[in-house]
């Protein structure tokens, strides 16, 4: 009979210090955002300036659902620098989007976003969100 309380004590315990391995390594998983999972992304430890252009034209969709767009430079034209929109929950981006930044909200550099172009060399951009004033 003790065999068989040490057995199923070895069992329980086995099956407990499984489950808060993996319930560890889901919260790590969980705490990495997705973003710094883009190759080419650095993310700043603190926000970086803020960008003046009101709004920006999405040029090309690249992974994750982050958003290569160009700055406005004036009267509905978007010539402007180049920036890296990052998807926020809930946000979805598609080419050819306007994005307007809306009353009372900003958009700030977090990062940089490095990325080849087809000539073989790399371009970087400033990776943005829009933000709460």
């Amino acid at each position: 009979m003790k065999k068989y309380v040490v057995f199923i004590l070895g069992f329980v315990s086995g099956a407990a210090v499984l489950f808060l391995v993996l319930l560890m390594v889901a919260a790590g998983m969980k705490s990495n955002s997705h973003t710094t999972k883009i190759p080419g992304l650095t993310l700043f430890d603190q926000a970086g300036e803020v960008m003046t252009s009101p709004s920006y034209e999405v040029l090309q969709v690249v992974g994750g659902g982050n958003a290569l767009a160009n700055a406005s430079s004036g009267h509905g034209t978007y010539f402007g620098m180049v920036v890296l929109f990052l998807v926020d929950e809930g946000v979805h981006y598609y080419d050819d989007q306007i994005i307007e930044v809306p009353q009372g909200k900003f958009v700030r550099q977090v990062g940089t976003y490095q990325y080849p172009t087809k000539a073989g060399n790399y371009k970087t951009v400033p990776a943005v969100k829009i933000c709460d004033r």
